[in-house]
Order: C-alpha cells, then structure tokens, then sequence
C-alpha cells in the first residue's frame, strides 16, 4: 500500500510555522550576539572612556578593540549564517512530517483508510508514523470486519425474507418488521461504506507534499 510522493526541497510547507520557527532562531542568534558584544567589547569601551586611565592604556583598549571588531563580526556572521542553514534543514526534517501527518488525517476524514504514511529516513517522528500507521490499519481492520459482518447479516435476512414468504405464501406477517430489519442493516452498511478500505484502490491515491 504504498503511494507516490512528489517531493520538493526547502519549500515552504507551512508558512505560519515555518516562518515563526524563522523568527526564534533569528532571536535567539541575536541574543546570543548581543551577550558576545556585551563581554566582549563593552570592557574595552569602558576602559578607553575612563580618564582616570593614562592614555597608554586607553590606547592599547582602542587597538583591542579594533582587533575584535576585524575578527569577531566575520566569525559571528558565519556562525549565524550556518546556524540558519542547519536549522532550515533540520526543521525541515520535523515539518516534512507533519504535513504529511495533516494530509493523513484529511484523507481520513474523506473516508480512506486504504493507504500508508511514509516518511524518510532522514526524517524525525518515526515513532510518531508507526503510531499513525498502526492506528489506520487498527480502523481499517475493524471497518472492514464490519463491512462483512454487514454484508453476512444482510444475505442472512435475504433468506429468512425468501423462507419465510414461502411458509406463508407470500402472505407473512411479520414481513413489515422484516422490511424494517433490512432497512436498518442496509443504513448501518452505508455508513460503514464511507470508509474505503480496499487495497486496490490505494494505487489510485496520489501523495502531493512537499520536503
């Protein structure tokens, strides 16, 4: 039961979270800069602003200070700039799933449960799929052990209506209760029905999502 995937890499799947994700990481990475600067600068400017200081001293903290500025920002932007591209790819290993999980359970509430949620290796919530997985087949053994039990039921009261209207010519009393016998068990069939449970129709089922 395996159905065809259309994959994209780094699209953007889901825009309100991906792009709040977006915006914690670019807040943290602030935060983190801002204490860089904090330790590593503020000291430095302390010192060449102190004029109780000789000038030799506040000399050497201004040549410091213009040492870190060449060697700290390249080093900060580089991390900041590995840091976002990591994050996009592991989140993506996080929200690839979901979206595929989102489109599972639209596909059950349309009634199918004749396909299988695969995601890849490299993905996050393995545990998460199984769990899904074993969920829809749990349904869909038991929608289908109704269908039949249904199904067996129905041929059952056809024969009783059959014998009975010829014990009684035709003329059976109880044909009405029967009538409604029927009635009820081709509605409990209905909706049973609702839900597609045959494997022959997953290969129609077509997974369009992105990674």
């Amino acid at each position: 039961m395996k159905t065809k995937t259309r994959r994209q890499q780094y699209s953007i799947v889901d825009r309100s979270l991906q792009y709040r994700v977006l915006a914690i990481i670019v807040t943290y990475s602030l935060v983190i800069v801002l204490f860089l600067v904090i330790c590593l600068f503020v000291p430095d400017i302390l010192a060449m602003s102190n004029e109780e200081l000789s000038w030799e001293i506040r000399g050497l903290a201004a040549e410091k200070l213009l040492t870190l500025h060449s060697r700290v920002w390249p080093a900060i932007i580089a991390m900041v700039c590995v840091l976002g591209i990591h994050s996009v790819r592991i989140f993506h290993r996080l929200i690839g799933p979901l979206y595929r999980f989102r489109w599972a359970f639209a596909e059950i509430a349309k009634g199918a449960l004749n396909f299988r949620v695969q995601i890849r290796k490299s993905d996050y919530l393995h545990k998460e799929n199984e769990a899904l997985n074993e969920m829809i087949n749990a349904l869909a053994d038991q929608c289908e052990s109704i269908q039949q039990a249904g199904s067996r039921a129905l041929d059952s009261l056809t024969a009783l209506e059959q014998g009975s209207n010829n014990e009684h010519g035709g003329r059976n009393p109880d044909q009405e209760l029967l009538k409604q016998h029927r009635k009820l068990l081709e509605d409990l069939l209905d909706r049973v029905k609702y839900f597609r449970v045959s494997p022959e129709e997953s290969g129609e089922q077509e997974e369009k999502h992105p990674d």
